[in-house]
């Protein structure tokens, strides 16, 4: 499986694991065990909202495998145990950043060398969730999309083992055969003027320009044959921090179009010009 991020970056969680730094992860895994191992969701125990919403998202929608909630002591004494996977949130910085600047929903395997640090521990999956210290609440709407998104990917890994090779980067162009699907962009989603006459032109009325409510609306009712648009940046942009930029689906909460760019560059934050015809593209036929 390879690392969400192809380039060294460190990765801790948020309780203090400092400056460790993750290499492409090789081995390669058909993740055939999932279903019989237990995974544990890792919580920093303090009855934060964080905690409760992560955990009630997994009793929802977890269905893969048996969980069980796991303290950050817990983690600790059982991360070499491979038996167990580990569902948590982890703040990531990449090698050229000053500090960490984002939060991740992760999915790692137990592993004996994990006692040199959670870097060496095998990596399914990581989905980028919401700056460093966001205390808005607005990531929470894609929580349980999230949930799935993830077991998604491994059910996709159990299918076909090269997905375990690709990673996240299968999803840089998925947009094949959503045409039939419309796709609410958020109004602040674009590194570049966008309107409606744009969107109703290019995507066949296929596609509008929608309100941060109206986007957590459609996730909450599971409306059908919908996309939505999500962005992810730093709250504060330093030198090699990256963008992301995904779309998923309201309905089937899968993951259908993931990029990144970097930031301090031409491209500012949001889907470039070069995303938006990708995005399109389908949608000209």
């Amino acid at each position: 499986m390879k690392k969400i991020i192809a380039v060294a970056v460190s990765i801790f969680m948020a309780c203090g694991l400092y400056g460790q730094v993750l290499s492409v992860f090789q081995k390669k895994d058909d993740l055939k065990d999932f279903s019989s191992k237990t995974t544990q969701i890792v919580v920093k125990g303090n009855n934060s909202l964080d905690d409760m919403m992560l955990i009630d998202a997994v009793k929802k929608y977890w269905h893969l495998s048996p969980y069980e909630i796991c303290s950050m002591e817990r983690f600790d004494q059982i991360k070499c145990d491979t038996s167990y996977y580990f569902l948590m949130r982890v703040d990531g910085q990449f090698s050229k950043e000053r500090e960490a600047a984002m939060e991740f929903i992760t999915l790692l395997k137990g592993d004996e060398k994990a006692a040199q640090g959670i870097n060496h521990m095998p990596e399914i999956l990581s989905l980028p969730y919401r700056p460093l210290n966001d205390r808005s609440g607005d990531s929470f709407a894609y929580l349980e999309p999230f949930i799935n998104i993830i077991q998604n990917h491994v059910i996709k890994i159990q299918e076909h083992k090269i997905s375990s090779i690709i990673g996240i980067s299968a999803y840089s162009d998925g947009m094949n055969g959503v045409n039939d699907k419309t796709i609410l962009f958020e109004e602040d989603d674009f590194a570049f003027e966008v309107t409606q006459e744009m969107l109703e032109s290019d995507f066949h009325g296929k596609a509008k320009l929608a309100s941060k409510d109206e986007i957590e609306k459609a996730i909450k009712e599971w409306r059908p044959n919908t996309l939505v648009s999500v962005v992810v940046s730093p709250s504060v942009e330093q030198k090699g921090s990256f963008c992301f930029k995904m779309l998923i689906s309201t309905d089937t909460r899968e993951l259908f179009f993931y990029r990144k760019h970097k930031l301090m560059g031409k491209v500012g934050i949001g889907f470039s010009k070069e995303d938006y015809k990708r995005i399109a593209a389908p949608y000209a036929y």
